[in-house]
C-alpha cells in the first residue's frame, strides 16, 4: 500500500532556526531583526556583494547536512521524508512521516560538521535538555536518531508559523492577543526555570503555533542547565535584539534566569510596536543601546500606560530590579480584554475584541494561566532539576509525563472576582520598590570590601570579636523582628545610654600603627604588633594590652612616673599622636565618660572599607564612620543605635524606634536603611572570621 502524500507546509514552519533566525558566536551574529522586512531567504546574489566570512562557516556547516534518503530506517521504524522546511547555522529541517502517517519535523545535523568532543557535547546537551521538557507550551520533543550521515532530532511539528512570521504579516499586534502570547509564553519559562533550565535564545523565530494556535517555545541549542539556583553561566550568546545587558557586561559577574526575563520583555515591545526596543543597522550600536536601557516608546503608537510599565520594569539594566516571572503575572496589564483564544484569521489580520467584558477577560486569563502551569491547580508542587549525564546518540526512552491536572471544578462560575485595579497597582509599586531596594543592597553588599585592618593573631581573640560581631547582628535582627509586630511598649524599651565612641583617629601603620581618641579623652595606640597602649586622660596612668590565647587580650595597669622601661618608646608614640590630633583634628562628638562607663575601653580592631570605617571597641559598641561623615554606633548588643551627625550633633535611639520610624528625626534626607544594611553587613563579615588562617581583609 503506498504512503499517504506528506502534509504541504511552508519554509516558515519550523522547530528550529531559519536562514535568518539564528544564533551568532563570538564572531557572528543573527539578523533576525535586521532583516524582518522580507519573508524570504536571503538572495545569493546579496553575497556578491557582502560575504562575512564567519556567516559562510556557518552556512556550510548547514550545507554539510546530506539531503536523508526518501526512505529513513531505524530499528524497525520507518520514516519517510518530506518537503525541506529550512535551515539554520548548523542544521536542516525537513517534514518526516511514520507508518501511521503522523507527521514530524526532523532537525538533521551532519555528523561531518560533529569535529569536536566539544560540538558532540553541546548536541547531546541540547536534546537532553528538550527531551526532558514536557509543558503545554513547549515544542515537544519526539525522538532521536543517527545514520551514517545525520543525527536526526525528531520534533512536534508547529504548522502555522511563528511569531516572527505573524509580526512580519500583521507588522503590529492588539494588546489583548499579546496578553495571551505573554502569558503562555511566561508559563514556559516558568516551567523551564522550576527545572533550572535557562533557554538564553528567547526569541520571535524561536517560538511557534501549534495546530491549534498555541505557542509552543522550541530551539534548545543555547539552553543551558544550572547546578543550583546561585550558579551563573558566563558565555556570551544569544542573538543580538535580545540580548541581556548582563550577558554583555557580566563577564566576571556571569548570568542567571533573569536573562530569559528580559528577552520577554524585548517581545512584548516587538509585538506591541512593531520592532524590538534596541534596533540599529549596527551590531555594536545594539549592544551599546542595550547597555545604556537606551530605547523608546513611538509616540505614533497607541500603548497602553499599563504596557509601557510592564516593559519598563522587565527592561531593567540590573537583573534584580526585573519583576519575577510570578510578578509579571500580577501586573494590572493582565487584567484588560484577554481573548479566550487565537483563532486562525489572526495570522493575516488584526482580531477585534471588543465583544469581550472584564468577567469574560478574568475568565479567560485564568483559564490561560491554568493550561500555561501558572495556577497552583496547574503546576506540580516540585520540578525535577535537570541533571546531564553522557550518553550515546541512541534513543532513550522518554519518562512517563506526569498527569496534567484538572482545571478546578464547578465552583468557577458561582462567584465574580472582581478586580481592583488601583489596590493591583499599589501592589505592583509595591513589588516594584522591594525589588530596587534589594538590588541596591544588593550592589552595596558586593562592593563592600575591607582594603585594610589590623591583623589579629590569636585565635580565641578572633572567636571573641565574631561573638560580638554576632551578638550585636542579632540584636538588630530582633528589632527589626518586634518593628514588623509593630514595636515595643515604652516600658520594655531599652534605657538610652550614650557610648564611648572614637572622635578622633589617625591611620599611621604604615610606620606606627592606628591612634585614636576616645570620647572619654583616653588617646590609644594600636601598634603594628598588636599591642595598644592606652594613656588615660583623668589620671597619670596607662593600660598597656596584648594578646593571650586563653583571654584573647591582657592589660597591664602602670602608672606614668612607674613605667616600665620597655614601654618608654611606646608612650613617646602616644604623645605625639596626642599632640598631632589636639592640633590637627576635631572633635566628633561631646560625648564623655558617663557613671555607668565603669570599666575603661580600648579599640580592638578597626577596618577600614570604601564606604566607610568600623571601629570595634572592647566593651561591645560598633562604630561605623562613612564617608559621607556620618557616624553611627551601635551598642547594647544592638539594642540601640546613636547618631553622630557631620556638625557634631548627638543622639541615641532604641533601635526599634528608629526602625518604627523609618528615618532619622531631624536627618530624613539620610538613607537610614542603606546605613543599617551596610552596618549588618559589615557585622556579618567579622562575624564570620574565627580563625587566623582566614583572610581578614
Amino acid at each position: 500500500m503506498s504512503a499517504a502524500p506528506l502534509q504541504i507546509v511552508n519554509e516558515r514552519q519550523l522547530n528550529t532556526r531559519t536562514n535568518n533566525v539564528y544564533t551568532p558566536t563570538k564572531y557572528t551574529v543573527g539578523k533576525e531583526n535586521l532583516q524582518h522586512t522580507s519573508n524570504k531567504r536571503p538572495d545569493h546574489h546579496h553575497d556578491q556583494h557582502k560575504q562575512p566570512a564567519p556567516k559562510k562557516k556557518k552556512e556550510k556547516l548547514s550545507a554539510l547536512c546530506k539531503t536523508p534518503p526518501s526512505l529513513i530506517k531505524t530499528r524497525g521504524r520507518d520514516y519517510r521524508r518530506g518537503h525541506f522546511l529550512g535551515e539554520g547555522g548548523f542544521a536542516r529541517c525537513f517534514q518526516i512521516k511514520d507508518d501511521s502517517g503522523k507527521i514530524f519535523a526532523a532537525k538533521t545535523v551532519a555528523k561531518i560538521s560533529i569535529k569536536s568532543e566539544k560540538t558532540r557535547k553541546k548536541l547531546l546537551s541540547e536534546i537532553q535538555i528538550h527531551k526532558s521538557m514536557r509543558h503545554f507550551n513547549i515544542v515537544q520533543f519526539v525522538d532521536c536518531f543517527e545514520d551514517d550521515t545525520n543525527v536526526y532530532i525528531l520534533l512536534e511539528i508547529c504548522p502555522n508559523g511563528s511569531l516572527m512570521d505573524l509580526l512580519k504579516a500583521r507588522r503590529v499586534l492588539t494588546e489583548p492577543e499579546v496578553r495571551f502570547f505573554t502569558t503562555q509564553i511566561i508559563g514556559a519559562v516558568k516551567y523551564m526555570h522550576s527545572r533550572r533550565v535557562i533557554h538564553r535564545d528567547l526569541k520571535l523565530g524561536n517560538i511557534f503555533f501549534d495546530s491549534n494556535y498555541n505557542l509552543k517555545i522550541g530551539d534548545f541549542g543555547l539552553a543551558a542547565v544550572l547546578a543550583n539556583d546561585r550558579e551563573r553561566k558566563f558565555t556570551v550568546c544569544g542573538t543580538p535584539n535580545y540580548i541581556a545587558p548582563e550577558v554583555l557586561t557580566g563577564k566576571h559577574t556571569g548570568h542567571s534566569y533573569e536573562v530569559d526575563i528580559w528577552s520577554c520583555g524585548v517581545m512584548i515591545y516587538a509585538l506591541l510596536v512593531g520592532k524590538p526596543p534596541f534596533q540599529a543597522k549596527e551590531v555594536n550600536i545594539i549592544y551599546e543601546r542595550i547597555k545604556a536601557g537606551d530605547y523608546a516608546f513611538p509616540k505614533d503608537k497607541s500603548i497602553s500606560p499599563d504596557a509601557m510599565v510592564l516593559i519598563e520594569d522587565i527592561l531593567s539594566i540590573d537583573p534584580l530590579e526585573r519583576p519575577s516571572l510570578d510578578e509579571i503575572m500580577d501586573y494590572v496589564w493582565f487584567r484588560g480584554l484577554f481573548p479566550p483564544r487565537i483563532d486562525p484569521q489572526t495570522l493575516s489580520s488584526g482580531p477585534n475584541y471588543d465583544y469581550l467584558d472584564m468577567a469574560q477577560s478574568q475568565a479567560n486569563f485564568k483559564a490561560c494561566m491554568t493550561r500555561s502551569g501558572l495556577t497552583s491547580a496547574s503546576s506540580s508542587s516540585t520540578k525535577d532539576p535537570i541533571k546531564l549525564v553522557k550518553n550515546d546518540l541512541e534513543q532513550e526512552r522518554s519518562r512517563t509525563i506526569l498527569p496534567q491536572s484538572l482545571s478546578p471544578g464547578g465552583t468557577k462560575n458561582k462567584y465574580q472576582e472582581v478586580v481592583d485595579l488601583d489596590a493591583q497597582k499599589k501592589l505592583n509599586d509595591l513589588a516594584r520598590e522591594a525589588r530596587i531596594r534589594r538590588a541596591q543592597q544588593a550592589t552595596l553588599k558586593r562592593d563592600l570590601v575591607a582594603t585594610s585592618t589590623n591583623a589579629i593573631k590569636s585565635e580565641i581573640s578572633l572567636r571573641i570579636l565574631a561573638s560580638e560581631c554576632h551578638l550585636t547582628l542579632n540584636g538588630i535582627l530582633e528589632a527589626e523582628a518586634q518593628k514588623r509586630m509593630g514595636g515595643l511598649p515604652k516600658s520594655r524599651l531599652p534605657k538610652l545610654k550614650n557610648p564611648i565612641v572614637v572622635t578622633k583617629w589617625v591611620d599611621y601603620s604604615n610606620k606606627h600603627g592606628f591612634s585614636y581618641q576616645l570620647s572619654t579623652d583616653d588617646i590609644g595606640v594600636l601598634f603594628n604588633n598588636g599591642t595598644t597602649v592606652l594613656r588615660l586622660a583623668d589620671a597619670e596612668e596607662f593600660w598597656y594590652i596584648s594578646y593571650d590565647d586563653r583571654e584573647g587580650w591582657v592589660a597591664s595597669h602602670y602608672n606614668l612616673t612607674d613605667k616600665p622601661q620597655e614601654l618608654a618608646r611606646h608612650l613617646e608614640v602616644v604623645d605625639f599622636f596626642s599632640k598631632y590630633m589636639k592640633a590637627n583634628l576635631s572633635r566628633i562628638s561631646t560625648f564623655v565618660r558617663e557613671e555607668y562607663h565603669k570599666d575603661d575601653v580600648f579599640l580592638r580592631r578597626y577596618t577600614r572599607y570604601k564606604q566607610y570605617v568600623m571601629f570595634e571597641l572592647s566593651d561591645g559598641t560598633f562604630q561605623f564612620n562613612f564617608k559621607d561623615h556620618h557616624k553611627f554606633a551601635i551598642s547594647e548588643g544592638g539594642s540601640l543605635i546613636t547618631y553622630i551627625s557631620p556638625d557634631r550633633e548627638s543622639s541615641t535611639y532604641p533601635t526599634v524606634e528608629l526602625l518604627k520610624a523609618g528615618e532619622l528625626p531631624e536627618h530624613p534626607d539620610i538613607d537610614l536603611s542603606d546605613k543599617i544594611f551596610m552596618m549588618k553587613e559589615g557585622l556579618k563579615q567579622k562575624a564570620a572570621i574565627v580563625s587566623t588562617a582566614q583572610p581578614q581583609i
